[in-house]
């Protein structure tokens, strides 16, 4: 234990806390199951075709607030792949969901047809986002 922490106190098991309260209420004003979790964001996710394109479209709940110009990446890691993704669109706000006191970021990723039928929730671990120089992993929650 540091000098510091002892002297002031140590707020992780707080924050911890904190955050497992944050995301609880979130998934109780949910009726579907996220994809995965991170310390303070929920991530669903869903795909899409739309002319021969298709898209791994993207929600995130929790306290990511995010303006960019640049576009974003996300990362799948599986059991036995890693996919990289950039989103379709380089521009994108997150907004605010007034009840929940978080905001809510909507990426759509371009994935060709082939790895759409390769993913599956059972055999992803985890996803990074990557936006800015911010990085948010999520790891994937299981049905059980």
């Amino acid at each position: 234990m540091s000098v510091f922490s002892k002297l002031f106190g140590s707020n992780q098991k707080e924050d911890k806390l904190e955050d497992d309260k944050y995301i609880e209420t979130i998934l109780k004003s949910s009726e579907d199951a996220p994809l995965g979790i991170s310390n303070n964001n929920l991530i669903y996710v869903g795909y899409n075709e739309l002319g021969g394109y298709y898209y791994l479209q993207s929600f995130i709940i929790g306290r990511l607030k995010i303006k960019t110009k640049a576009g974003a990446k996300i990362i799948i890691e599986g059991n036995d792949y890693t996919l990289e993704l950039n989103s379709d669109m380089l521009e994108f706000e997150s907004e605010p969901a007034t009840p929940l006191d978080a905001y809510v970021t909507k990426i759509d990723f371009e994935i060709e047809k082939s790895a759409v039928e390769n993913l599956k929730r059972s055999t992803m671990k985890q996803l990074t986002l990557i936006i800015k120089k911010k990085e948010v992993v999520f790891t994937v929650k299981n049905e059980e």
